[in-house]
């Protein structure tokens, strides 16, 4: 069999693409239209593949032939963190322009992966998912999708759903079992040595600001006789700007760091004192299975934001071997 080959939409800084990299599938085209994760993509995979601008002036009988496409649309208007305008919103909406250049390409893609938040599902009532679906048969897809969650793999909770789409079959077999976390990794695993954490009075601003709740499990962690690492993130409680430490030992979902509350935070606890300080962007790297890759171009602010917005890349591996070159396999 020939190498399989991709054409990546919506593309980040490239995460999908390292994805399909390990699972011996040549991206041949991209786009994005984010010029620092356009940046970044270049950085790690060269400027040969990828096309900067809208993909709504991308004309599909442009573009190569390819036996995979994948579209990580955005996901503000779906998610429970954004507007919940569904599809009908001007961001989210554009995953439609994907399925108007799948119509447009000579030889449309045997294969397609979506990917977006769990929100997607269930938006506008459940409603812009079956559109969605009906859309993509109309074009000749037979239509399934999964929920991978990142924390099989990594130590942060990221549960995301994926769409796949097959051509010429009648109907999918049952796609096989979501994985579930086997001695789960723990953020002391990613957590970089030797950064700073902050002075006390930043310290004591942070624990003045949890609720009774929240200092009682702080002040939990603190007396363990063993050091414990967990996530935390800033909420707004009644008009308030507070913060929440996680129950378990992994970090949040990564979310773009646009404002201040989207970026996490990390505490350290135990054997009678507490540390915490802001993420780093080489942690964010860990987070999302992308050790290794570089983010030199841009700044670090602008990188998390990279990676807040790009998938985890062992879970769509996982996604790659479990659920789609099965089924290629048993076409040949």
């Amino acid at each position: 069999m020939s190498r399989l080959t991709a054409a990546e939409f919506f593309a980040g800084m490239g995460l999908v693409r390292a994805a399909l990299h390990r699972c011996g599938i040549e991206t041949v085209f991209a786009n994005d239209i984010d010029k620092n994760k356009a940046a970044l993509y270049q950085e790690n995979w060269g400027r040969g593949e990828l096309q900067v601008g809208d993909v709504r002036a991308i004309r599909g009988h442009d573009l190569p032939n390819v036996d995979l496409a994948t579209a990580s649309f955005p996901c503000v208007d779906v998610s429970l963190a954004g507007y919940r305008a569904g599809l009908n919103g001007t961001r989210s909406g554009v995953v439609y322009e994907f399925c108007r250049i799948l119509d447009e390409m000579a030889e449309p893609p045997s294969m397609l992966i979506l990917e977006n938040v769990p929100g997607f599902l269930t938006v506008n009532g459940g409603r812009d998912y079956h559109a969605l679906v009906a859309r993509l048969r109309a074009s000749g897809y037979t239509v399934s999708h999964t929920c991978v969650d990142a924390a099989a793999f990594v130590p942060q909770s990221r549960a995301r759903v994926f769409l796949l789409g097959f051509r010429d079959l009648a109907h999918l077999p049952m796609m096989p079992p979501s994985p579930t976390p086997h001695g789960q990794a723990r953020l002391a695993d990613v957590v970089e040595d030797g950064l700073a954490w902050w002075e006390p009075a930043r310290q004591q601003a942070f624990l003045s600001s949890l609720s009774d709740l929240q200092a009682a499990r702080v002040a939990a962690y603190e007396r363990k006789a063993t050091i414990s690492y967990h996530g935390a993130y800033r909420r707004t409680r009644r008009g308030r700007a507070v913060w929440e430490v996680r129950g378990d030992e992994i970090a949040g979902a990564l979310r773009t760091t646009q404002g201040g509350s989207g970026r996490q935070a990390v505490l350290r606890a135990g054997q009678g004192k507490t540390a915490v300080r802001w993420m780093d962007v080489s942690e964010y790297a860990r987070l999302q299975g992308a050790d290794g890759m570089k983010y030199s171009s841009v700044s670090p602010r602008q990188a998390m934001y990279a990676f807040g917005d790009a998938v985890c890349v062992p879970a769509v591996e996982w996604l790659v071997r479990n659920c789609v070159l099965p089924l290629v396999n048993s076409c040949d």
